[in-house]
């Protein structure tokens, strides 16, 4: 019976060899701008979503007509309005 290798011992070398690699390509200044970047983009985001808000309040309720589908819709299989996913009102123009 021979010695089999030891998987965390590999994932080990694995991850230490990634990391030393990784420390030789990147230096600070990569890390800091990218932290820096990073912040502005979450500001952006955070005044881009306030910004959406002010313009469209939570509390407007959008009016959506939601047609029923399956056994509660009253509509047969092929009837050529459920298969557009469309009302009957639509389809009179």
């Amino acid at each position: 019976m021979g010695m089999g290798i030891h998987h965390s011992d590999q994932a080990m070398g694995t991850l230490g060899g990634t990391v030393i690699a990784f420390i030789g390509i990147v230096d600070g200044s990569d890390i800091l701008k990218t932290g820096i970047l990073a912040c502005v983009g979450a500001l952006v985001s955070f005044g881009v979503s306030k910004g959406l808000h002010k313009i469209f309040p939570a509390d407007v309720v959008f009016p959506i007509k939601k047609v029923k589908s399956g056994k509660d819709s009253g509509m047969m299989p092929g009837d050529i309005a459920s298969e557009r996913g469309r009302s009957d009102e639509q389809d009179r123009d």
